[in-house]
């Protein structure tokens, strides 16, 4: 059987469009399907069944994807030598004049918003190079304050489950966070205006850029706005978050009420929820109820060494800044040597700031040389500053000891 390969919207209309437009057909029903595949036969004794054609250009619904075979053949009938060498050329041009816009948008001083959304409304699953373009318009957006087109761009109905999707996003959302961290009231207002109904904004403004130093300020104000229905975990993350700043305000009744809401969130969550917001959760027992027999409970229906190790870093990490005693042990018991050696960049993170909590944990209970040999596994590269320098600090306190 010929091997399949996965086709964008963006290749599925341009190849549309250019066979419609050599063969002058409207490729919309069976029949016009039927037709091109004739043509094709007949003319260029090239031979491709007219159901292919239909799948492929969705006039019949489908869930497999098309073979490289059958989608060379289209390319070769508008004059290709391949799907290949038919990519390159949409993409080259697609890239060109997307880039023109991006120009004459900035030597204007003016977005062109529909010209541009025509483009953008494609960027589903981007590549590098489109996240990059992408940030472009949105830094272009904040220079301008064309917070209109800037709405456009944040309710784009962008692809979460494709590869990379948070480290690309980070990348591309990044202006917006700091803009706003630097007291740009302008950006700040339109985050708060629009995040309960955006959300790649939750999902990296929030969930990306955690920031519980400013809990009490913008990033907290963002918090209190978020809705709960867009991101599957967000109201156990959207509860837990702001049951730390209600106990920072000594407010404990609050804090308490948030953490029982985050606690029944998981009890009804029929969805895998990241073993951080247990370990959030499990410390927040401890530091507010004295409840020492949750963390175990998480913990242990936890199934692979990574996960173990996420839940560990924010549980321990909690004690250490409330100064509450520690669950001895449970570093101990995720085995290392099945840790994962290939991982994307932000699961590298997490697991060098393992090591890190692993070496602040056995210092403070004086188990000196576990303290420096996970010490000699630590990045300082790969701790986020943005998210609290908590980790940094600390980073430098072992070094200093260790070293």
């Amino acid at each position: 059987m010929p091997a399949s390969i996965i086709v964008t919207t963006i290749e599925t209309k341009w190849l549309k469009k250019l066979i419609e437009k050599k063969y002058q057909l409207d490729i919309s029903d069976s029949y016009s399907c039927k037709k091109l595949s004739e043509i094709l036969s007949q003319k260029l004794n090239l031979e491709i069944n007219y159901n292919t054609i239909r799948r492929i250009f969705n006039v019949v619904q489908s869930n497999n994807n098309p073979s490289n075979y059958s989608l060379n053949i289209l390319a070769k009938s508008i004059d290709f030598k391949d799907f290949e060498d038919f990519k390159k050329y949409i993409y080259k041009f697609d890239k060109d004049i997307f880039n023109e816009l991006i120009l004459s948008s900035f030597g204007q001083k003016q977005i062109q918003h529909l010209m541009l959304m025509k483009y953008l409304k494609d960027f589903t699953s981007p590549n590098w190079q489109e996240i990059y373009q992408l940030k472009t318009l949105i830094d272009l957006c904040i220079q301008l304050q064309d917070f209109d087109f800037l709405k456009q761009i944040i309710h784009l109905d962008y692809n979460e489950n494709n590869e990379e999707f948070l480290e690309k996003f980070t990348v591309c959302f990044q202006k917006l966070y700091f803009e706003s961290k630097n007291k740009n009231k302008a950006v700040h207002n339109f985050i708060l205006q629009n995040i309960s109904t955006s959300e790649i904004l939750q999902r990296i403004l929030l969930q990306v850029y955690i920031s519980e130093n400013y809990l009490n300020d913008f990033w907290g104000d963002w918090l209190e706005e978020a809705s709960i229905d867009l991101v599957y975990d967000m109201e156990v993350f959207k509860c837990i978050l702001l049951c730390q700043k209600k106990y920072n305000n000594n407010q404990i009744t609050k804090a308490k009420e948030l953490l029982q809401k985050a606690k029944n969130a998981v009890a009804k969550a029929n969805q895998y929820l990241h073993p951080i917001l247990l370990g959030r959760i499990a410390a927040w027992e401890i530091i507010l109820n004295l409840r020492i027999d949750t963390p175990p409970l998480y913990f242990d229906c936890l199934t692979t060494s990574f996960e173990k190790s996420c839940y560990f870093i924010f549980y321990n990490r909690l004690l250490l800044v409330y100064n509450k005693e520690f669950h001895r042990g449970m570093v101990e018991s995720i085995d290392l040597k099945s840790l994962p050696l290939m991982l994307g960049a932000f699961d590298k993170k997490l697991l060098n700031k393992f090591y890190l909590s692993s070496a602040l944990y056995y210092h403070h209970i004086s188990a000196h040389k576990k303290a420096k040999l996970a010490l000699q596994n630590v990045d300082e590269n790969r701790l986020d500053v943005w998210e609290l320098d908590w980790f940094y600090k600390n980073f430098k306190m072992l070094r200093e000891i260790y070293n």
